[in-house]
């Protein structure tokens, strides 16, 4: 499809209102179908029914009009495309034209395609390297000859072979210039270069493939080629680890995907971006988006799809601290990775393409005869001896190579898988020490409440009522008023004593009335003559679950307490900032300081630490001596 669409419409719907032959109508509106499809599928069918009509009997016309209607059907009904695919290159092989071999190149290389939905990517290799290749030889176009090119090294992308891969996108990317072509295809081919050079870790030259393609798809913004730019270039900010801007390109490229591949596109820029939230941690949209993923017959079909998306749920699931279901993904995407024989795959691909290179050099022999046609039988017998020792010489020794690469690269990939797994493993049984250290803080809590209880509403009532036995016992005993007076004096300050460690062990304000008010009310019971306290609040949810107000409660009071006691301080400011699922509280004093790397590991500290660690949270510590001290602790409440 030109990039200039509409000039493209408007050029064929002149040629349909002017007069003219039949056979020509039938032309205009067989490419009127590539327009329509990506906007009205009904109208598309609607030019292939008009130009069949138009046709006449014409077998090459015919054959014309199964070439679209397999482009038709290419992204919705992949066995009714083949059909018709296959039904057009029987129509037109009897044709041995310029015009005839261009369209059976592209119909091949489609039925290629098809094949390589299938997970066959032999099938795939072998129509490119012995069907669309020859043919477009044949019709000396360098254009078709450039897109099969880029096509197999597609091929060997998805096989993980990118030296190779890029040595024929190369060539593809080099026709195309040579012949001064500047549309679509030189596009996808600088797009898919730039994708096989994100594989190779050449980040440099992705980089220049995007800045190349840039000036080129500036004068149409709506063009589909959009999507794979943005891939490419999301890919590139993925491994430079800006991980945002990468997930902002890939949804660009999905807004931009249009046309019979729509789909297609759609779910591979879907993959990438999986791998970008995975890297920034964004766990739930990633879990989302592979969901969503299963849902598709075709992606399901794709062994290797299948293995990434269920490592994709392992990691998310993990992430997300669901680590049941974390486990079970995780054992899913081992069964498959050792039932898949990717070796078979990779052996055939690389015969066939033996296959190939054979073939052009037979073609040169038999070339090289007819020149010396006149010479002598026996100096022609010589030179084909020679040349079939070197090409079975040369095949043994690619084979050997290949041999020994992939031994290399196939015991190097079984020791990362091992490494990787190991470490899932390690990860599992970290998440299963926090959950236990969980337990233990909740046990704590729930103990200090049923003290506080039994000491608030036990022992303080009895010696409450101790105290008004005494007081009636008062009057009636003149003589030991003194006395009296010294021992209830005791008592009361007994109750208060009492009534200071329960609301300690678990402050009533905090159930009643919250955590802000708690906070305020403990800083203001702390203040004296001596001590000043700055205490700051901001967006304090009152809905936060109350075993985290706890825990907040828990952290501030043994700051306040370190800063008063060990540090000293007469002066203390403290802010708690609450921003959704983030909360922020920041301690400073100007108490006397202290060596974080000596007294950083005391028992306050180390309480502080493991409730900062079971909120899933950061502790930053400065401190210099005789200055004073600032805490910044970061908590996650989600």
């Amino acid at each position: 499809m030109p990039l200039n669409q509409q000039r493209y419409f408007d050029s064929l719907t002149t040629m349909l209102r002017e007069p003219g032959t039949d056979s020509v109508k039938a032309r205009a509106n067989f490419a009127l179908v590539v327009y329509w499809v990506s906007r009205d599928t009904a109208k598309a069918r609607q030019c292939i029914d008009e130009g069949r009509r138009l046709s006449k009997g014409s077998s090459f016309l015919y054959g014309l009009s199964y070439a679209h209607e397999g482009y038709l059907y290419y992204g919705s009904d992949v066995n009714r495309s083949e059909k018709a695919f296959r039904n057009a290159d029987s129509l037109l092989s009897p044709y041995a034209t310029k015009d005839a071999y261009q369209i059976r190149a592209n119909v091949w290389i489609n039925l290629a395609v098809i094949q390589q939905r299938k997970d066959d990517d032999r099938a795939y290799i072998d129509f490119v390297l012995n069907k669309a290749i020859p043919l477009a030889s044949k019709a000396g176009d360098s254009v078709i000859l450039a897109s099969q090119y880029v096509g197999v090294g597609v091929a060997f992308m998805n096989i993980e072979q990118y030296d190779k891969a890029e040595t024929y996108l190369n060539n593809a990317i080099r026709i195309y210039k040579s012949i001064h072509a500047s549309g679509p295809k030189l596009i996808s081919a600088y797009n898919r270069a730039g994708e096989n050079y994100i594989c190779l870790e050449k980040y440099e030259e992705a980089k220049r493939t995007v800045d190349e393609v840039k000036p080129l798809l500036a004068p149409y913004p709506e063009s589909e080629l959009y999507a794979g730019h943005y891939m490419v270039e999301g890919l590139y900010y993925h491994h430079q680890q800006q991980y945002t801007t990468a997930i902002q390109c890939f949804d660009k490229g999905m807004a931009a995907a249009k046309g019979p591949n729509k789909v297609y596109a759609i779910q591979e820029i879907q993959f990438y971006k999986v791998k970008s939230l995975l890297a920034a941690k964004i766990y739930a949209p990633a879990k989302d988006i592979l969901l969503e993923l299963m849902q598709d017959e075709d992606v399901m079909s794709l062994n290797s799809s299948r293995l990434e998306i269920y490592e994709g749920l392992a990691e998310s699931y993990s992430g997300l601290g669901q680590m049941k279901p974390a486990y079970e993904w995780l054992k899913q995407s081992r069964h498959l990775s050792d039932s898949l024989h990717e070796s078979d795959v990779a052996n055939d691909i690389n015969a066939l393409e033996m296959k190939y290179q054979r073939a052009e050099s037979q073609k040169r022999i038999i070339a090289l005869e007819g020149r010396n046609a006149q010479a002598a039988l026996s100096a022609k017998n010589s030179r084909l001896y020679s040349w079939l020792f070197a090409s079975i010489s040369l095949f043994l020794l690619v084979v050997a190579t290949f041999a020994l690469l992939y031994y290399r690269s196939n015991r190097k990939l079984l020791a990362q898988k091992e490494v990787n797994h190991l470490q899932q493993l390690i990860e599992i049984e970290q998440q299963q020490r926090l959950k236990f250290g969980q337990a233990v803080l909740q046990g704590e809590e729930q103990e200090r409440h049923r003290l506080a209880r039994d000491l608030h509403d036990g022992l303080g009532g009895m010696l409450a009522a101790v105290k008004l036995n005494l007081s009636g016992q008062l009057s009636a005993v003149e003589t030991k008023q003194t006395e009296l007076r010294r021992i209830i004096g005791q008592v009361d300050s007994s109750v208060t004593e009492l009534r200071r460690i329960a609301h300690n062990m678990m402050p009533v304000n905090l159930l009643k009335f919250g955590l802000e008010t708690a906070l305020r009310d403990m800083c203001e019971s702390l203040m004296t003559s001596r001590l000043a306290i700055d205490f700051q609040a901001y967006g304090i949810s009152k809905t936060l679950p109350e075993q985290k107000q706890v825990h907040i409660y828990r952290i501030v009071q043994e700051m306040l307490v370190n800063a008063i006691r060990h540090g000293e301080a007469d002066n203390i400011i403290l802010q708690c900032n609450q921003d959704g699922n983030n909360f922020l509280i920041t301690l400073e004093d100007n108490g006397k300081g202290f060596d974080t790397a000596i007294s950083g590991k005391g028992i306050g500290l180390s309480n502080i630490r493991n409730r900062v660690g079971f909120l899933d949270g950061n502790i930053e510590i400065t401190s210099v001596i005789n200055e004073g001290t600032t805490i910044n602790i970061e908590l996650h409440v989600g």
